[in-house]
């Protein structure tokens, strides 16, 4: 029965740290995600900058 009780809370260590880590891509997707808005409004935003120029 030690052995058994030892596995379990392997397996339930193991799994909260998975969902740790599931959680922290998440965190990194949605930071990833507003990165790369901002770089698209500012990209736009320098695009009718440089639009003023035209001739």
């Amino acid at each position: 029965m030690t052995n058994l009780s030892e596995v379990t809370t392997t397996m339930n260590t193991s799994m909260e740290e998975m969902a740790i880590g599931a959680r922290k891509i998440n965190e990194t997707g949605s930071t990833l995600t507003e990165i790369s808005n901002q770089v698209k409004l500012s990209i736009e935003k320098i695009g009718e900058q440089v639009d003023l120029f035209k001739v």
